[in-house]
């Protein structure tokens, strides 16, 4: 009998550690859950309508973008987030990934698989001018949440410096794949499109 509950703490105790918990989203924002009327007790203003990728007028008719400035979520802030449906369900969750929500973030879900990447995407003359792309990836049954930091040069040849979260269901995003939402984190689909 005392194995069976020593075995019981050890199982609790390594599932704290390596953070098993479900990806869902940033409560209350529920991947495949939240609908856009349920958002009126916060401050999002709806966006344009999305375009296909590579057109000026043809819309993505069935996505909807509602995007805040800061919103609190328990005992954290997040800042620049953007809530992405699909069909009026939540499918896609973009934020600024500040050191608050990263230890937030990482203490509910561990460490993650880490991976780094450089790019050139300047192109003018002199030395090349690198970007490195460093990512975090978690993935818990059809959700995947990504952290990627930039920093480097951008393909306009700035300077960069820029850390987002996005937490999306990898079924709705392979559905809306030709819809533009680079503007939400221009990284994601690099690092995506590698794995």
């Amino acid at each position: 009998m005392n194995y069976v509950f020593n075995y019981v703490i050890l199982f609790v105790l390594i599932g704290r550690l390596y953070g098993q918990s479900t990806l869902h989203g940033l409560e209350p924002f529920v991947i495949g859950l939240t609908t856009p009327d349920s958002l009126n007790r916060f401050t999002f203003q709806e966006q344009e309508l999305v375009v296909l990728k590579g057109t000026l007028a043809l819309p993505c008719t069935d996505i909807r973008i509602f995007q805040t400035q800061t919103v609190r979520i328990k005992n954290t802030t997040i800042s620049n987030l953007s809530l992405v449906f699909y069909e009026n369900r939540l499918f896609r969750i973009t934020c600024d990934y500040d050191e608050a929500l990263q230890n937030a973030f990482i203490r509910q879900h561990g460490q993650g698989e880490a991976t780094s990447t450089t790019l050139i995407l300047c192109h003018e003359r002199g030395p090349s001018k690198r970007l490195v792309l460093k990512s975090r990836n978690w993935q818990k049954g059809s959700i995947q949440a990504l952290a990627i930091s930039a920093t480097g040069y951008n393909d306009r040849c700035q300077p960069e410096r820029v850390s987002r979260l996005t937490i999306a269901s990898l079924p709705v995003t392979a559905i809306t794949s030709e819809c533009d939402l680079d503007h939400l984190d221009p990284y994601v689909d690099k690092i995506w499109k590698k794995r």
